[in-house]
């Protein structure tokens, strides 16, 4: 019965389907990105479930460590266009994705700077869309 009546209002509400539809692209949009560290294909070689789940883990966390450097870049290249006099709408910079590939290295090396801390966090270009994101995500759970 209940997913009946959510059927029913699915079916009846166009708003709910945008949304719906909207939160599977963007899952869809991550899982295609994680997918793009896998090393090796989809198949994981190995039997041995704690494995499996290592493996899985270590292939979010790499993703994460991604998505955080590229929302970085974007917003260290926004910060500079606002300072070279560029007019930016915060509102379009909710339409920004940080699932980007083309700007990574996928084998190479890489160096890690942790006594670094960006600046740009208390940055108030960036504050209406941080609240925007935690508004959405806070109506959007149970």
């Amino acid at each position: 019965m209940v997913r009946t009546v959510f059927l029913l209002e699915w079916l009846g509400s166009n708003e709910l389907r945008q949304e719906i539809t909207a939160t599977t692209n963007k899952v869809e949009s991550y899982n295609g990105f994680a997918k793009w560290f896998s090393f090796g294909g989809d198949v994981l070689p190995v039997n041995d479930p704690d494995e499996q789940q290592k493996r899985l883990r270590y292939n979010d966390l790499m993703a994460s460590a991604a998505i955080l450097q590229n929302t970085v870049d974007m917003m260290q290249a926004l910060r500079s266009m606002v300072n070279e006099g560029i007019e930016v709408n915060p509102d379009d910079i909710g339409f920004l994705s940080p699932y980007l590939t083309s700007n990574l290295k996928r084998f190479g090396r890489y160096e890690l700077d942790f006594g670094h801390v960006e600046g740009w966090i208390h940055d108030h270009l960036f504050a209406g869309p941080v609240r925007s994101l935690r508004r959405s995500r806070s109506h959007a759970r149970p």
